[in-house]
């Protein structure tokens, strides 16, 4: 069983760290897959929207709309 990260989660984490670098005060950063588990998800956002909850990606965000819907507004944080 393989713990490295994938290649999206790499990918965020090298974005970020540019952003902690370059100083960036305001970055428009999109989920990758869901929501609730993305790894964009630990960000605290200013603001956060869903788009749009279709029966995409059904094998890893369930294949009714209400779990769909659960995982990509696993993005909602208190208070935002």
């Amino acid at each position: 069983m393989s713990h490295g990260l994938t290649f999206f989660e790499a990918a965020t984490v090298l974005a970020f760290e540019l952003f902690r670098r370059e100083g960036v005060e305001v970055a428009v950063v999109e989920v990758g897959l869901g929501g609730r588990l993305d790894a964009t998800n630990v960000l605290r956002p200013e603001v956060a929207s869903v788009t749009n909850v279709a029966r995409d990606h059904a094998e890893y965000l369930g294949s009714e709309l209400v779990e769909i819907a659960r995982e990509k507004g696993g993005i909602a944080k208190p208070g935002v």
